[in-house]
């Protein structure tokens, strides 16, 4: 147990070392910052120019579409897009079993869409090769926020917004604004413990290792 332990603590180490050298003189990380900062914007252009390409392999694609960053889509013929339609980056759709999105939408990062799933009723364990496809339909003028995971077979009625975070389980009415159940305290820190840290100053480093 100590050996399997001893490399990661090295390696924090080391770099909490290097980040107390750098601090008084981190100006000479700004070359590292620029070239960080081209690199970036040459993967957008890279991204976008890639979106483009796979925008004209949809079943079709309004005017006005734009997509931003990352985008994976499976079976993009099966995929409707209407004008004026955003989706942001990190965006993971399945579309197997055909969606549609409305115009006017505008989606934000990290959306996932779902139109397909596995058949566990079929003949292996936990699931077969077999596919259970349900539509996807999003109407026009939707706003669908951050983080936002959409099962396969439900429709979002027209000018819906979905809260940031939310999982869209079932059909969505016309101009409703939905988000997940709200948040609850499942449990409480021991106080006298918390506070006993504090005292002491007894902050975790890397991965909680001493810093």
């Amino acid at each position: 147990m100590t050996k399997k332990r001893s490399t990661p603590i090295v390696i924090y180490s080391a770099i909490f070392l290097l980040d107390r050298l750098i601090s008084p003189i981190s100006w000479i990380l700004f070359p590292f910052k620029l070239v960080t900062r081209l690199f970036e914007i040459l993967l957008q252009m890279i991204w976008l120019l890639s979106n483009e390409y796979t925008k004209r392999s949809l079943g079709s694609c309004g005017t006005g579409v734009r997509i931003y960053g990352r985008f994976q889509v499976s079976s993009p013929k099966n995929l409707h897009v209407g004008d004026n339609v955003h989706i942001n980056s990190n965006a993971f759709i399945r579309a197997e079993g055909g969606l549609t999105i409305g115009d006017n939408t505008h989606i934000s990062r990290n959306v996932v869409i779902y139109t397909m799933n596995h058949n566990y009723e079929g003949t292996k364990l936990p699931y077969d090769e077999g596919k259970v496809l349900k539509s996807v339909e999003i109407s026009r003028n939707v706003w669908i926020g951050m983080n936002v995971t959409i099962i396969p077979g439900v429709k979002i009625g027209e000018g819906a917004i979905i809260g940031m975070g939310t999982t869209v389980s079932k059909d969505i009415p016309p101009l409703a604004i939905i988000g997940n159940i709200p948040t609850r305290i499942i449990k409480k820190r021991n106080q006298e413990h918390y506070l006993m840290l504090e005292d002491s100053k007894a902050y975790g480093g890397v991965s909680g290792y001493d810093r």
